[in-house]
């Protein structure tokens, strides 16, 4: 499986800091979902942290986890800059 790079970055506004994260590969989502998610709780959060595992146990694409870490930006009501 291709846990590498996303073919595509998400650059992400969290809620308590100005600066743009880039997100760019299922680590670094991960990491921003357990340390500085604004959030910890909810369907999309929970299935974004279970996505990221897997991709990083090499069971699953890393396509999945970005839309995986997306949807749990959206359910955070982050911003998701375009």
């Amino acid at each position: 499986m291709e846990t590498g790079p996303w073919n595509e970055c998400v650059p992400v506004r969290m809620a308590d800091d100005a600066k743009i994260h880039m997100v760019s590969n299922t680590r670094q989502a991960a990491e921003l979902l357990a340390n500085r998610w604004p959030i910890h709780r909810g369907r999309a959060y929970e299935n974004a942290i279970g996505v990221c595992q897997t991709v990083l146990e090499g069971d699953c694409p890393s396509y999945v986890a970005r839309a995986a870490f997306v949807a749990a930006a959206k359910e955070a009501n982050l911003l998701v800059v375009h």
